[in-house]
C-alpha cells in the first residue's frame, strides 16, 4: 500500500516511483539513482523506461519494502520491485489478447510458447498500445493531440536444459514509444492582469480542446537489451546462479507548453517546447550462491554494474506575443533564433562503475522451533565521474568525481507462533549514492544520503485462511537528504544540496484479505505515512523552506472486491469493484502546492472459461476512474510565472477479448 507511482511532469515514458516516502521528483537525470530499485528477471534497470512490464507475461510481482542490497542486485534505501516473467514451456500454445476502448484505444498483446526443439524451448512475447490525445490540438486537422499513445515491442526467449541440473535461458527485448506529451493546464499565476494576454484563462478543470494551436510533437524512445542467466543445481542443497545483462536507451522528450511557463507580456517569447534526450547503455553481472545446509540457509553473491550515459537538453520559443497581446506570431523554426542548430542549454556525459559483495543467512534451530535469526551485509565500492559539456550554450568543460566505498548491515529476529502466524523486528541500512547535478550551472556536487530503518510486523492467515492479515510499522532516520531546487530565472537550471538536518519518516502499513463466502474476496489495504517536512536553504533565494515527500499523502487506503460467479454452462463470470484514495499530498518536493483529494472507481466484469473446442475464449467489460473524478495529479510552479498542471487521466473504458489455446 505504500508504493507510489506517478508520471514525470515532462517525460511521458518515464515514472517516479517510491516506497516509504522516498519517492524521487525527477526520476531522469544520469547521475542519479533511484530510491527504488527496478528488476525484470533478476535485471535491474538502471533508468525506468521502456516497456519492460508491458512486455513481461507476467508470473507475479514481488515488492521488498525498506532497505535492500543483502539478497540481489544493487543497493536501495526505499526498497525493491521484481517481476517475475513466465518461461518458455517448451509445449505449443497461444495466449492472445485485444482491445477496444473509448479516445479510439487499442491494444494487442501476444504470448505464444513454440515446441521445444534440440533441447531449447522458444517463447515470443509481443505488445501493442495506442489511444488518440486526452486534449485535442486546435492547430489543424493533421496535428498530433496532446496525451496520444503509441508504443510497441517484442521479447524473445530460448531456454536450453543440456543437463537436468543445469539451465541458460536467453532473452532479448526491443521496445519503442512514440506518445506525445502531457496537456499543461494554467491554473495559477503570479502576473499582473496589465499584461495577460487575452486568450489566456485560469483552468479550472479538464478541457477537451487546448487554448492554443502549437505544434505537438512525438516522444521517441526505444529501448533494446539481451540477458543470459544460468542456474546450476551443484547439489540438493546450494545452486549457483548467473545473471548477465546489456540494455541500451535512446529516450527524447518535445514537450509542448502553451504558456503556463511563459512570462507575459508584450512582444515576449511565448509557447514553450523542451527538448530533450536521455542515451544510456548498462552492463551488469551477477553471480550468487544459494544455499540449505541443515539449520541454515543462505545467499552469497558479486554484482558488478556499469552505465554510460548522456543527456542534453534545449528549450525552444515557438512564438512571440503580438503588441496588442491579443494573438501569437509564429516562428519558421522551432527556437528563437530561426535555426535548429544552436548549441544546446546543458549537456553532460556521465560513466558510473558498481561493485559490490553481499550475503545473508537465516538460522533457524531445531532446539528453538519457530525462531528465525537473519544477518546480512552488502560491501558497495561506487564510483561516478562525469563532465558537463554546456550549460545555457556556454562551454564550462567542468568534470565531477564520486567514490564511495561502504558496509551496510541488516539483521532480523522472527518467530513463528504458529504455522499460520509470524511476527519479525528488523533493523538494516542502506545507501544512495552522491554525485553531481548535471543540470547545475557549476557541476555542483552532492553527497550520499543513508537511511536506516526500525520495522516490527505480524503476518496471519486466520479462520481457516478465511482472513489474511499483514501488518508492518516502521521508523526510519533519512541523512544528507539529496534535495533539488529550480532556478526561477533559467528553469533548465537546478541545483541539489543534501539537508542538513537528519530526516524521520514513519509509518503503518496494513494489507487484509478476507474470504467470507465460497467465491467472494474482499480487500483491504492503508497506509499511514508520518513524514514531516525538513527545513533546508534554497540556494537561489537564500531563504529556509521546508521540503517534503513527494506524492505521498499522510493517509492512503485501497479497497476491493472479487466475486466468481457459480459456473454457468457455457463459461464463468467474474466481477471486480475497486476504490483508491488519490491526491491529497504535494505533489513536488520543494513546492507547497497540494494535490487535490479524490476517490478513483475501477471495475470489471469478465465472462471466461468459454470453450472454443481444444482453447478458451475470456471477454471482459472494464472501466478505471468510472466517475471521471479529476486531481491536480502534478503542479510545477515558477515563482513570478505561472503554475502549471497535469490532471490525472479522465474516465477510460473498453472491451477486451482474450483467445488460449
Amino acid at each position: 500500500p505504500s508504493i507510489r507511482i506517478a508520471p514525470f511532469v515532462g517525460r511521458v515514458s518515464a515514472v517516479s516511483i517510491g516506497v516509504r516516502g522516498l519517492v524521487p521528483v525527477d526520476p531522469t537525470p544520469v547521475s542519479r539513482h533511484p530510491t527504488v530499485g527496478i528488476y525484470i528477471d533478476s535485471l535491474y534497470l538502471g533508468r525506468v523506461s521502456g516497456l519492460g512490464m508491458e512486455l513481461a507475461d507476467i508470473e507475479r510481482i514481488e515488492v521488498l519494502r525498506g532497505p535492500q542490497g543483502t539478497l540481489f542486485g544493487r543497493n536501495t534505501i526505499g526498497g525493491a520491485i521484481s517481476v517475475v516473467s513466465k518461461k518458455p514451456t517448451g509445449e505449443a500454445s497461444v495466449d492472445v489478447k485485444a482491445g477496444i476502448g473509448n479516445y479510439r484505444g487499442r491494444s494487442l498483446a501476444a504470448h505464444v510458447n513454440l515446441p521445444e526443439a534440440a533441447g531449447i524451448s522458444v517463447k515470443v512475447d509481443g505488445v501493442f498500445e495506442g489511444r488518440d490525445g486526452l486534449v485535442k490540438n486546435p492547430l489543424g486537422r493533421d496535428a498530433l493531440d496532446y496525451g496520444e499513445i503509441k508504443r510497441y515491442g517484442f521479447k524473445i526467449s530460448a531456454l536450453w536444459r543440456p543437463a537436468e541440473n543445469l539451465s541458460l535461458l536467453y532473452a532479448y527485448d526491443l521496445s519503442r514509444d512514440k506518445s506525445t506529451g502531457y496537456y499543461h493546464y494554467i491554473t495559477a499565476s503570479d502576473q499582473s492582469p496589465a499584461v495577460t494576454p487575452s486568450f489566456i484563462t485560469l483552468d479550472s478543470g479538464r478541457v477537451r480542446t487546448g487554448r492554443f494551436g502549437f505544434p505537438v510533437f512525438r516522444n521517441p524512445q526505444e529501448a533494446k537489451g539481451h540477458s543470459i542467466t544460468a542456474e546450476w543445481d551443484v547439489s540438493d542443497a546450494l545452486t549457483v546462479r548467473s545473471i548477465s545483462a546489456w540494455r541500451n536507451l535512446d529516450s527524447t522528450q518535445l514537450d509542448t507548453d502553451e504558456g503556463s511557463n511563459t512570462t507575459w507580456g508584450p512582444n515576449r517569447r511565448f509557447g514553450r517546447l523542451s527538448y530533450a534526450n536521455v542515451k544510456q547503455s548498462q552492463f551488469s553481472q551477477e553471480v550468487q550462491l544459494v544455499g540449505d545446509v541443515g539449520e541454515l540457509k543462505f545467499v552469497l553473491g558479486a554484482y558488478y554494474f556499469k552505465e554510460k550515459g548522456q543527456d542534453e537538453a534545449i528549450v525552444y520559443s515557438l512564438g512571440t506575443l503580438n503588441q496588442a497581446l491579443t494573438g501569437v506570431d509564429f516562428f519558421p523554426e522551432p527556437s528563437p533564433d530561426g535555426g535548429a542548430g544552436r548549441l544546446p542549454d546543458r549537456a553532460a556525459l556521465v560513466d558510473v562503475k558498481s561493485k559490490a559483495l553481499f550475503g545473508q543467512a537465516t538460522w533457524s534451530p531445531e532446539a528453538l522451533r519457530g525462531l528465525h535469526i537473519t544477518a546480512g551485509a552488502r560491501y558497495t565500492d561506487d564510483h561516478k565521474d562525469g563532465r558537463l559539456l554546456f550549460i545555457a550554450g556556454a562551454d564550462p568543460n567542468l568534470t565531477f568525481v564520486f567514490d564511495s566505498s561502504r558496509v551496510d548491515p541488516m539483521a532480523t529476529i522472527a518467530y513463528d507462533f504458529s504455522e499460520d502466524i509470524n511476527a519479525y523486528v528488523k533493523w538494516s541500512r542502506a545507501y544512495r549514492a552522491g554525485g553531481a547535478n548535471t543540470r547545475s550551472v557549476i557541476l555542483r556536487t552532492f553527497g550520499e544520503e543513508e537511511l536506516t530503518a526500525w520495522e516490527a510486523g505480524v503476518k496471519a492467515d486466520l479462520f481457516d485462511r478465511r482472513l489474511r492479515v499483514n501488518v508492518a510499522a516502521y521508523m526510519s532516520r533519512l541523512s544528507n537528504q539529496q534535495v533539488d531546487f529550480l532556478n526561477p530565472a533559467f528553469i533548465s537550471n537546478t541545483e541539489t544540496v543534501n539537508a542538513p538536518e537528519k530526516r524521520k519518516i514513519k509509518g503503518v502499513e496494513a494489507d487484509i484479505t478476507l474470504v467470507p463466502v465460497r467465491g467472494l474476496s474482499l480487500s483491504a489495504n492503508y497506509v499511514y505515512t508520518d513524514a514531516p517536512p525538513t527545513p533546508v536553504r534554497n540556494i537561489f533565494t537564500g531563504e529556509i523552506e521546508q521540503t517534503s515527500s513527494a506524492f505521498t499523502p499522510k493517509h492512503a487506503a485501497s479497497f476491493s472486491a472479487d466475486y466468481v460467479f457459480p459456473a454457468f454452462s457455457f463459461g464463468q463470470l467474474r466481477a471486480y469493484v475497486g476504490l483508491d484514495t488519490a491526491g491529497n499530498y504535494i505533489p513536488n518536493g520543494t513546492v507547497d502546492v497540494k494535490a487535490d483529494k479524490a476517490l478513483l472507481l475501477n471495475g470489471r466484469l469478465t465472462l471466461g472459461d468459454i470453450d472454443l473446442g481444444g482453447g478458451e475464449l475470456e471477454v471482459a467489460l472494464w472501466g478505471k476512474n468510472l466517475t471521471n473524478a479529476t486531481y491536480n495529479l502534478f503542479d510545477f510552479r515558477i515563482p513570478r510565472r505561472t503554475t502549471a498542471t497535469l490532471y490525472n487521466e479522465p474516465r477510460t473504458y473498453g472491451l477486451e477479448a482474450r483467445v488460449r489455446f
